[in-house]
């Protein structure tokens, strides 16, 4: 089951006997469990009506769903980090226990809401989850993609008086990710301001100051990349790959591409194709491809042991500044 089909039943109030809700985007996957508490706990009676099991043995979780409900409809027992579907079973038999399990779910009471909490994704090949795949609603919550994000962002400001346009919301992914627990903590103030940069923004920051021809700038954020535990060949990859991007931006324009169309070409953020589109009109094409084959022959270097990879990144770096002045290596 979507995502999208789980909220509109819980909105119609309708809701299955057995759930799994599994995926890497856990804020979401927060409220779709938030929203079933709403739908079936009457306010005041939340705790006498909701039980949470860790990793339970399958008595324990039979002996929860057979317990009624008081003055309700139905009783919620949510299942949290259960071995039967990831890792391995803590004090109990897995396997006796997946196959009590299985059979019992086959005819759940119609009194409980059993709901299979999985951080991230549950390890199909597990017993019990075979089974639940005949018997329960299995809800996958994927990352949002960009038009998903933007209503989101758009949404959540919405609701505190705010209003936002699409260019600051893609400014706001690109800087701070797409993780909506993060996001949900940088929305309400300046991006440049308080948002935490990722790796990957980072890098471009470093990339745009190569480019201006700020080495301070450049080196000081390579510096704190580096001393905050990242690789330097991780860090000289996602140079590169910035260089390539620029590289794809100018020959685009070239063919009479506008930002927004490059953007979906090349699947980057129309807000740094934008930014990206204005500074390579002050580079050739040869000065571009000089930069990527820099990056690709140093990568090399490192990988094949002609090169050490401390320092690596910095010479990398002032070949690029010197490629941008117009000089030459001898």
């Amino acid at each position: 089951m979507e995502r999208r089909t789980f909220f509109e039943q819980i909105g119609q109030g309708k809701t299955a006997p057995c759930y799994v809700l599994e995926g890497p985007e856990e804020y979401i996957k927060r409220s779709a469990l938030d929203a079933l508490r709403r739908l079936l706990l009457p306010a005041g009676l939340e705790d006498m009506n909701e039980t949470r099991l860790i990793d339970p043995d399958a008595d324990t979780l039979i002996a929860a769903a057979e317990t009624l409900p008081f003055m309700a409809d139905k009783r919620l027992v949510v299942v949290q980090e259960s071995g039967m579907l990831q890792g391995r079973a803590k004090g109990y038999d897995e396997a006796r226990s997946a196959a009590a399990l299985a059979e019992y779910l086959k005819n759940p009471p119609e009194t409980a809401c059993i709901v299979f909490y999985v951080r991230d994704k549950a390890d199909g090949r597990k017993k019990l989850y075979t089974q639940l795949k005949k018997t329960a609603e299995i809800v996958q919550f994927t990352a949002l993609d960009d038009k998903e994000m933007t209503r989101w962002i758009a949404q959540t400001l919405k609701k505190l008086g705010k209003q936002i346009s699409s260019a600051t919301c893609q400014k706001l992914t690109f800087t701070a990710g797409t993780e909506l627990y993060a996001l949900h903590g940088e929305t309400g103030e300046d991006i440049d301001a308080v948002c935490v940069r990722t790796t990957a923004y980072r890098v471009y920051d470093l990339t745009n100051s190569l480019m201006r021809g700020d080495a301070k700038g450049a080196f000081t954020l390579a510096h704190a990349l580096q001393k905050d535990g990242e690789e330097p060949l991780y860090l000289l990859a996602l140079l590169q790959g910035e260089c390539r991007r620029m590289l794809a931006v100018r020959l685009l324009r070239q063919e009479g591409l506008q930002p927004d169309a490059i953007a979906a070409r090349i699947g980057a953020p129309p807000f740094a194709v934008r930014q990206l589109s204005g500074q390579v009109t002050r580079y050739t094409e040869e000065q571009l491809r000089e930069m990527c084959d820099v990056c690709m022959q140093t990568e090399y270097s490192v990988k094949s042991g002609q090169l050490p990879a401390e320092g690596a990144l910095e010479k990398t770096m002032l070949q690029l500044l010197r490629i941008r002045a117009g000089e030459r290596d001898d």
